[in-house]
């Protein structure tokens, strides 16, 4: 029979798709050691959380398949991967509308300062609705890092918002006539919302850092859903907590969980989640259907 490994917790349609075809073993929070001793029986790993660096995949001789819960490589060893034949999959488009969505959700919550506002009413009962002054979407100009699956999406629903959008991304040739390709120079001094969405490679790490970041105006906000390790994290809170920013929001760290200063808690335009974009029913049962049915159609189940 065969042996499938899940790392992570997965929606249960998925798990069940799996289980009619092999032993599982799902390690909700893996460890090293965890993985030591699953792996050398492994055929399949259905991969969501964790790093798989090329010690622990050494583990797995039998190891045929890896189907990824999501679409970021980062934590996989994509090296020894290829050298070992294994085939790697990802859950393309699964996870865009989700994180679109969470994406536009945290730039009006942060120019109408809804955080803030909740917190005040709460606790003090403040109804000064004046001193709680936003601002409007319409007219601001958006500035996207990335205009893959979801940083095009993100573009769809700014634009029914009335944004004016601009794009920096290299390599992207579905641009349509209306968004204008920039350096990421010029998107920096000119968005009123900078957006991340591209993914964590060589080339992208450490992106905007104590160099790029003051080239945003001041004002701005910054949003992002992408992936830690592009953005400096202490630089971008910095500069909100000195008013060179007008706030920020990030759902993805460099060390995650992160340790977060207990101080940053008055600061009501710094928005902290814990990597929830793609958190939604409907896009976890996607992803864990779609994974799990990239490892039946492997082995021919």
């Amino acid at each position: 029979m065969l042996n499938v490994i899940v790392t992570g917790k997965i929606a249960e349609d998925g798990l069940k798709m799996l289980e009619d075809i092999a032993l599982v073993t799902v390690i909700e929070n893996p460890t090293s050691s965890e993985l030591v001793k699953a792996l050398p029986t492994a055929d399949a790993i259905l991969h969501k959380i964790g790093k798989l660096p090329a010690h622990l995949l050494e583990q797995a001789p039998k190891l045929k398949i890896i189907a990824r819960h999501g679409v970021g490589l980062d934590d996989l060893d994509l090296d020894y991967i290829k050298s070992k034949g294994i085939k790697l999959t990802t859950t393309d488009n699964a996870n865009s509308n989700a994180v679109a969505e969470l994406t536009i959700g945290l730039i009006i919550s942060l120019n109408r300062r809804i955080v803030e506002a909740r917190k005040k009413l709460m606790t003090a009962g403040f109804w000064q609705r004046e001193d709680l002054m936003g601002r409007e979407l319409a007219g601001q100009t958006l500035g996207l890092i990335g205009f893959g699956r979801i940083g095009s999406r993100v573009a769809e629903f700014a634009e029914v918002l009335r944004m004016k959008v601009i794009v920096h991304d290299p390599f992207s040739t579905n641009l349509p006539p209306s968004i204008p390709r920039v350096a990421i120079d010029e998107l920096l001094a000119v968005s009123d919302v900078v957006s991340v969405h591209c993914p964590l490679i060589d080339n992208t790490r450490g992106m905007l850092n104590s160099t790029t970041l003051p080239l945003m105006r001041k004002g701005a906000l910054l949003i992002n859903t992408a992936r830690g390790g592009i953005v400096d994290e202490a630089q971008v809170i910095r500069m909100v907590v000195n008013g060179q920013l007008a706030g920020a929001a990030l759902d993805v760290f460099s060390v995650e969980p992160p340790s977060i200063s207990p101080n940053l808690e008055e600061h009501n335009n710094l928005i902290f989640t814990p990597h929830i974009a793609a958190m939604t029913l409907q896009t976890q049962n996607k992803m864990a259907t779609m994974a799990a049915m990239e490892i039946k159609n492997y082995f021919g189940r």
